[in-house]
């Protein structure tokens, strides 16, 4: 399989950075489902999005991560509880320091 590129759009990015700092388990779980999107991010277990053509979901555990493929590279678009993450217009959720730990 071919490995793919991956785009974590800003905010997606500035939200795994505070995991990373606040709750190292849960990055370390994200990261993991990023990985794993990044060798087949057609797997059945990722599902597309019932309204769109482009976007998928991948589980991982209590949270989403959504994101398109264009050519061979992966965009993070949203990543987030999955109860929120469908609600949010664009990105990811900003947190405190407090939320992260709790989570």
């Amino acid at each position: 399989m071919n490995n793919y590129k991956i785009q974590v759009i800003n905010p997606c990015q500035e939200f795994l950075d505070d995991l990373k700092e606040y709750n190292a388990p849960i990055h370390n779980q994200l990261c993991d489902t990023i990985r794993e999107v990044m060798v087949n991010p057609f797997k059945s277990k990722f599902k597309r999005l019932e309204n769109s053509d482009r976007d998928r979901r991948a589980r991982s555990g209590d949270f989403r991560i959504v994101y398109f493929v264009k050519n061979d590279t992966i965009f993070i678009t949203k990543i987030g509880l999955r109860k929120n993450v469908y609600k949010i217009d664009v990105g990811c959720p900003k947190l405190s320091k407090k939320k992260l730990r709790s989570l």
